[in-house]
């Protein structure tokens, strides 16, 4: 009801934008104002040479069809056992959304990391970061069950890759699984459907299914497999085969959602043997197939929340390569409780958040190890529902590639504010 409420609402601040807009034309036309063409548009136009940025589109809309928006977050790292510690400006991420028609609708997300702050003698920044698109997309909509959406797509692998931003989690890190299982942020350029279905009056299903470029070879380098350094082509595929990508979440009642995701494809462009083999050649057939599959879950209730993902991922690597071929996995498990409310100014909103999560990701000797683990603890202070202080101690532990047990524990500690704007 409340869906077809907002709809009938929608509609209706629309057909009175209508009215008014030809009540001014009428106006225009009684006053003397030339007309094109009989019925047209009476209002005098000028050349698009001399508006110049006043006559795009999206000026003309401004202020009802297009918002802007974003998040910045920011951070204070102490190794507490590496003795080391910085303050680092991590992401400033401005949104553009745009409705077109009702149906048609535009998104994109830049992320600018690690922005430069000093600039040197030669011209160039100190410490440039990264600039990138994380997704720019069309969607059009049918229904609410079939939507089209086209561009750079942020993949539905797991849940944590589709709500990533830092105003949202509240712990600084991110899971090791969505960095090592699930190279969170994960955007590829591709097309597909998504869509709500309502099988009942209390859950729900959403789902989303895409054909993407996929992966490619430079996942594999002199680091061993490191799934973060391919990640896929904005603007060419390597091979001919696509990928595929999706995710279907079930609600059955309010509080609890249960995703099921995965992806599959070549990722490899054939490579020709040289005529003097050496050992470090990797020899590519083009049938390499890298797989990842994902399952997530959350569940709330009162002022206690639980959620969790694991990641599997099996990777066909080139011969001979001496690279580890065997799956790796890895998951996390986390508890938030909230609390003292209204303690602090504004009083209405004020919240606090206590926060535990164990990570563990096994690597069977990629990347130099075996297994890594951590413990994170957090306290943080939300003032607004979107802006948030966060506090966290975290334990690491890692086991070395052939190592019988793990190796001494590595204390971290972080404080970090972020906030949508």
């Amino acid at each position: 009801m409340q869906r077809q409420i907002d709809s009938l609402r929608l509609a209706s601040d629309r057909q009175t934008q209508r009215i008014m807009e030809l009540d001014e034309r009428g106006a225009a036309a009684a006053a003397g104002a030339p007309s094109v063409a009989a019925g047209g548009d009476t209002t005098r136009r000028k050349p698009a040479s001399i508006q110049g940025i006043y006559g795009k589109p999206f000026v003309k809309r401004f202020g009802s069809g297009t918002a802007i928006g974003g998040y910045v977050d920011m951070e204070y790292k102490n190794d507490i056992d590496g003795h080391t510690s910085t303050f680092d400006q991590h992401r400033l991420i401005p949104f553009i959304f745009s409705e077109i028609t009702d149906r048609l609708h535009f998104g994109t997300e830049i992320e600018f990391e690690h922005a430069p702050s000093i600039e040197a003698e030669d011209g160039k920044a100190e410490g440039a970061g990264e600039v990138r698109v994380e997704f720019a997309t069309l969607d059009y909509r049918f229904r609410e069950a079939l939507n089209l959406r086209g561009g750079m797509i942020l993949s539905p692998l797991g849940r944590f890759n589709l709500v990533h931003d830092s105003p949202v989690n509240d712990l600084t890190e991110r899971p090791l699984v969505d960095r090592y299982i699930i190279p969170t942020t994960l955007s590829q350029t591709g097309a597909g459907f998504f869509g709500t279905l309502y099988p009942t009056d209390r859950s729900l299903v959403t789902y989303e299914a895409y054909l993407v470029n996929g992966f490619s070879n430079a996942i594999v380098g002199d680091e061993g497999v490191v799934l973060r350094d391919g990640t896929g082509f904005s603007e060419n595929d390597n091979n001919f085969a696509k990928s595929v990508v999706g995710r279907v979440a079930l609600s059955p009642f309010l509080g609890l959602e249960i995703g099921v995701s995965g992806t599959t494809g070549k990722y490899a462009t054939k490579t020709e043997a040289p005529a003097v083999p050496l050992p470090e050649t990797l020899i590519f057939t083009g049938d390499e197939r890298l797989s990842i599959g994902a399952l997530d879950a959350t569940f709330s209730r009162g002022p206690l929340e639980l959620l969790g993902e694991y990641g599997r991922v099996r990777i066909d690597v080139p011969k001979p390569s001496g690279l580890v071929a065997a799956p790796r996995d890895g998951y996390y498990a986390q508890a938030n409780y909230h609390f003292g409310h209204g303690l602090l100014v504004p009083r209405a909103t004020s919240t606090f958040t206590g926060v535990v999560r164990w990570d563990r990701v096994n690597m069977s000797g990629a990347e130099g190890f075996d297994a890594r683990e951590r413990l994170t603890l957090g306290v943080n202070w939300r003032p607004v529902e979107d802006a948030v202080l966060k506090t966290d101690f975290l334990w690491n532990w890692d086991t070395t590639a052939g190592a019988a047990e793990r190796g001494p524990v590595d204390r971290q500690f972080r404080i970090s504010l972020a906030s949508y704007f």
